[in-house]
């Protein structure tokens, strides 16, 4: 039962951190292009694949560290596993009627759902996910005490 909680509060402190960078960096973007508002946007529904970085990603972090592949290169698989996320997390979205994101006017992109105009900021992501890791965890176990 324990390790439910740990999974759960692992899951909802990503989630929450997910929520948090998305709406600071839609600020920031709008902030850049001339609104000096500040005020970013996301939707809910977005807990789901950042929540899904801390309990489905991150354990890929443990076999990668024990086949001593480089921060680099696990980043570079991290980046095509949030793709793959969120990919599919896009077509069932959809499929639900749901209009999340819509990349189909960007170049490169793969049927709106992702774009490769993102594949950096999907590298850093799953990199800075690897390196809070171990702090997100302890506070988890923390939580799931209590």
């Amino acid at each position: 039962m324990r390790s439910f909680r740990v999974i759960f509060w692992r899951f909802m402190i990503y989630a929450l951190l997910g929520l948090l960078l998305e709406v600071t960096m839609g600020a920031v973007v709008n902030f850049y292009h001339g609104n000096p508002n500040l005020r970013g946007c996301t939707s809910i529904w977005m807990i789901l694949d950042y929540g899904l970085l801390g309990i489905v990603l991150m354990p890929i972090r443990s076999i990668l560290l024990r086949i001593k592949f480089p921060l680099l290169a696990r980043a570079i698989i991290y980046m095509l596993a949030i793709y793959l996320v969120e990919y599919v997390s896009g077509r069932i979205f959809t499929a639900c009627g749901l209009k999340i994101w819509d990349y189909s006017h960007m170049k490169y992109q793969l049927h709106g759902q992702i774009a490769l105009a993102y594949a950096p900021v999907w590298y850093c992501l799953g990199m800075t996910a690897e390196l809070i890791y171990p702090k997100i965890n302890a506070i988890a176990q923390l939580l799931s005490r209590k």
